[in-house]
């Protein structure tokens, strides 16, 4: 089975968790609407991604686990929650032309500022791929691929805010997870 973003988005989201949950709150966590989780997470329980200790509730299985790369070593993790040098730090715009006056300069900097700036720049940045790119420049893939999940969630305004923040906060919060092991 191919592993497509949204596949991957949803077990990344069941590797995280260390209990089983309901399709709903997957389908919250990756910004899907149920259906279209529901049919995914079918698919990669047939695949043996996944499986289902009892009704109505799933998981990610060892195979699943597996197909997931190491989204980080510990070096990785720490580079990428250092400050970046002037060309790789991200500026937020609302359109074309017109700055916001915000940037940020690393990843943790880049979550702080999701919460407070304009929702019209985070709709733009994710719109023409922006964030991916960045995320992809700085050397963090992982992040990168869950910005395309949400993007191609299609959702807009508030919502949006709270999948692009929530999705930074937890990779920030991984990153620091590994720069602290040994």
């Amino acid at each position: 089975m191919s592993l497509t973003t949204v596949k991957k988005a949803i077990l990344e989201t069941m590797a995280s968790e260390s209990l089983p949950k309901k399709p709903k709150d997957i389908a919250k966590k990756t910004g899907l609407n149920f259906s279209s989780c529901m049919m995914h997470i079918l698919g990669l329980k047939k695949a043996g991604y996944v499986s289902s200790p009892e009704k109505g509730y799933y998981q990610i299985t060892n195979l699943g686990k597996g197909v997931l790369k190491p989204s980080a070593n510990r070096e990785l993790a720490i580079s990428l929650l250092e400050p970046l040098d002037s060309e790789r730090t991200f500026y937020f715009y609302n359109e074309i032309n017109e700055y916001s006056g915000m940037y940020a300069t690393s990843l943790p900097d880049f979550c702080e500022k999701v919460k407070s700036i304009d929702s019209r720049s985070i709709e733009f940045h994710i719109l023409r791929k922006d964030f991916e790119r960045w995320l992809e420049s700085i050397g963090d893939s992982s992040l990168a691929n869950r910005m395309s999940s949400i993007r191609e969630t299609e959702t807009m305004g508030e919502e949006l805010r709270r999948l692009v923040y929530e999705a930074a906060r937890a990779r920030c919060s991984e990153l620091s997870s590994l720069a602290k092991s040994s």
